[in-house]
């Protein structure tokens, strides 16, 4: 079987071209398949006497898959030509590229290959640019190209993207039968086309003239090589068959050589048309690509990270608007990371099942998603949820759903019901972070400017609560706050509500977690509402805490009583019970996760022992808080290989890592896990390191 695709710009006569083509191929006794490509579905349309056919998009809304046949979207036409509507949406939504992916899947699945056609006709717009459209170029799909233009600029610069595109899928090899010039009477017009033909290696196989009898013909519903056999046009038509039969019975074909922006405008001004900067085929990354694939770690969406921020809401139901499948990896995420935290103590309510999707299949794909938005959106409403969040992924970010026209209607039907979307359209907005970022915007916009702080009460700020996400820590958090009575208004943003977020000022004090965007969270908290705040950061280890301690009694107004004495006699009794284990062992640090870590260097070399690596995996941003006091120890960019090459010339005793360490290293290592605030969790975790070396293996 043959394949042709002929493309054009839109208008510019190629679906009148092509069902002349397929009828005069049919009476030359060929078995012609002709499938139109546009959204219009106006291409079989004179070979069906001027009416219309139900498309394959509209047979796959409506039929089920089981219930599907190719007969049901296939119409015997003039000259037994078999004729293929594809289809597409409706104008402003939806994708028609993807639409074309979906008809060319559904007949092959339906059977069209075995239909016995021995010439494939796809007729498409070529003015759109969108691999959907570029289908029909692939090599699979296409044996053969004509391009239909006219002398017109516009018309010209699509048939050169035309040839861009075959230069994409096929570089070397001839596939360009050549051009029609379909003529509209523009003065000059067929020299720019024949120069244009001349500059980009091909021919012009046809000139066809702007004759009154194709409107007559097409008036009646039929083709002009129907209507009128002997007119001058059908013989133009006659020249483009000869040509294609041709080529398939085994003539040369053309590699075209499309031009570049400056070789058009000399096309456009009639001047001569200068050499030509040919870009290279291995065109290389953008920028912004190339700096991502330089990171050893790599972070999941920004529809992840947005997904993985507002579940921590309870009193929200998030909607994924994308297919099932992204949901199901998101949830999943959600679930293995806060699953022990309920089962374990730190969360005494029941874990909320809050994450909904909107399964978006190649239907709403197609054909927009807004309807399957607005249904989830009112499963959530039914479920009890009175704040709504949305969030978009790369599907539906690329067929342009409006999503906030989806939420103001829902508001609208449900008066007692908020909605929010954010636009995190996968990995158009950035990565994993960035989609946490863009959600803690839209709740520090949210929060109520007029409440006023309580005394007794504090914040807890942090996009990370990984330290205090143990019952040992979680029960360390509480003794600290009880040392002065206080109690916790809002936790952003971890396990909360929305109206505790909005009522975050309500906390007379800001703690600050001990992670790189707390402060960032804090100072936009203070742009956002305008309010002055009182802000501590919470501790880890003893110097930190003793000064905590201190702050909190000065912003409170409340002794501490005897807790720093007691604080100081429990570490400095570690110290002296730990010391011989630790005197003079090697230690390396390699941390991913930002965290401060001064109170461990400090331990260790109170302990005795010496730290002969400090790494941060994290290379691409060296402005994290890692560190304060010790950043000149730090080095960025530390990897698996970094930490292989570590071993070999400085032998530690003992590597503490967190989440990046070679699969098969060879020394004596220990994860940092959750290791929480004050005293007791990091002596804790010190008393694992001694076991560790004591040990001489990791765990």
């Amino acid at each position: 079987m043959f394949q042709l695709a002929v493309y054009g710009k839109g208008g510019i006569g190629k679906s009148t071209m092509s069902a002349n083509i397929s009828l005069m191929l049919a009476q030359r006794g060929h078995r012609v398949m002709q499938i139109g490509c546009d959204p219009k579905h106006d291409s079989t349309r004179l070979l069906i006497g001027g009416g219309s056919q139900r498309t394959v998009l509209d047979y796959v809304r409506e039929v089920p898959e089981r219930d599907r046949r190719l007969e049901d979207v296939m119409v015997t036409g003039s000259g037994g030509v078999m004729c293929i509507e594809s289809g597409g949406p409706e104008p402003g939504i939806g994708c028609a590229g993807r639409g074309i992916l979906t008809a060319f899947d559904t007949i092959r699945h339906l059977g069209a290959d075995g239909s016995g056609a021995d010439v494939r006709l796809y007729d498409v717009l070529g003015d759109v640019v969108c691999g959907g459209f570029a289908v029909p170029l692939r090599e699979e799909n296409a044996d053969g190209v004509v391009i239909v233009t006219s002398g017109e600029f516009m018309s010209l610069y699509a048939a050169n993207n035309i040839m861009k595109g075959i230069r994409r899928f096929t570089p070397d090899r001839p596939r360009l039968i050549g051009i029609v010039l379909n003529s509209r009477g523009v003065e000059g017009e067929e020299a720019a086309v024949r120069r244009f033909a001349e500059a980009t290696g091909t021919r012009i196989i046809a000139v066809v003239p702007r004759d009154r009898l194709f409107a007559s013909a097409e008036a009646a519903g039929h083709t002009v090589c129907e209507m009128f056999p002997d007119s001058e046009a059908a013989s133009a038509v006659r020249g483009i068959v000869d040509r294609i039969e041709e080529v398939m019975s085994g003539a040369a074909m053309d590699v075209p050589r499309p031009l570049d922006d400056d070789q058009m405008s000399d096309l456009a001004a009639g001047r001569e048309i200068r050499p030509g900067n040919r870009v290279p085929a291995d065109v290389p990354l953008c920028t912004g690509c190339e700096a991502h694939t330089g990171w050893r770690q790599k972070y999941s969406c920004a529809s992840c990270g947005a997904v993985m921020a507002l579940a921590r809401l309870r009193d929200t139901a998030v909607v994924v608007h994308g297919p099932r499948s992204c949901a199901y990896l998101m949830d999943s995420a959600y679930l293995s990371t806060v699953a022990d935290l309920y089962t374990g103590g730190v969360y005494d309510d029941p874990m909320p099942d809050n994450i909904y999707c909107t399964s978006m299949d190649d239907s709403s794909a197609i054909f927009g998603g807004a309807g399957c938005l607005a249904d989830t959106m009112d499963d959530a409403y039914g479920d009890g949820f009175r704040e709504v969040a949305v969030v978009t992924t790369c599907v539906s970010g690329m067929i342009g759903d409006d999503c906030d026209a989806v939420a103001r209607d829902f508001e609208a039907a449900h008066p007692d019901a908020r909605a929010t979307v954010v636009h995190t359209d996968g990995v158009i907005n950035g990565d994993y972070f960035d989609g946490m970022d863009a959600v803690m915007g839209i709740l520090i916009g949210s929060v109520d400017p007029s409440a006023a702080p309580v005394p007794g009460t504090v914040n807890l700020v942090g996009s990370s609560f990984f330290d205090l996400q143990s019952p040992e820590a979680a029960a360390e958090l509480g003794r600290m706050l009880s040392v002065f009575g206080l109690r916790v208004n809002c936790r952003l943003l971890d396990d909360t509500t929305m109206g505790s977020v909005r009522s975050f000022l309500g906390g007379s004090v800001d703690v600050l977690l001990n992670e790189e965007r707390a402060a960032d969270f804090e100072e936009e908290v203070m742009a956002v509402t305008g309010a002055s705040r009182r802000v501590m950061r919470l501790p880890t280890g003893l110097d930190e805490y003793v000064g905590w301690l201190r702050g909190m009694s000065e912003v409170t107004g409340l002794p501490s009583g005897d807790e720093e004495s007691r604080a100081r006699s429990r570490w400095e009794g570690f110290v002296s019970d730990h010391r011989e284990t630790f005197l003079g062992k090697r230690v390396s640090l390699s941390t991913v996760i930002p965290r401060n870590m001064d109170w461990m260097v400090d331990m260790l070399s109170d302990l005795g022992a010496e730290v002969v690596r400090f790494g941060f995996t994290k290379g691409a941003d060296e402005r994290c808080g890692v560190t304060a006091r010790h950043r000149d120890m730090l080095i960025y960019d530390y990897g698996k290989r970094e930490i292989s090459a570590d071993w070999e010339t400085l032998h530690p005793d003992l590597l503490l890592y967190d989440v990046d360490i070679p699969d098969r290293y060879p020394g004596n290592s220990l994860r940092m896990s959750r290791i929480g605030p004050g005293i007791e969790p990091p002596l804790r975790f010190m008393e694992s390191v001694a076991d560790a070396l004591s040990r001489g293996c990791g765990e």
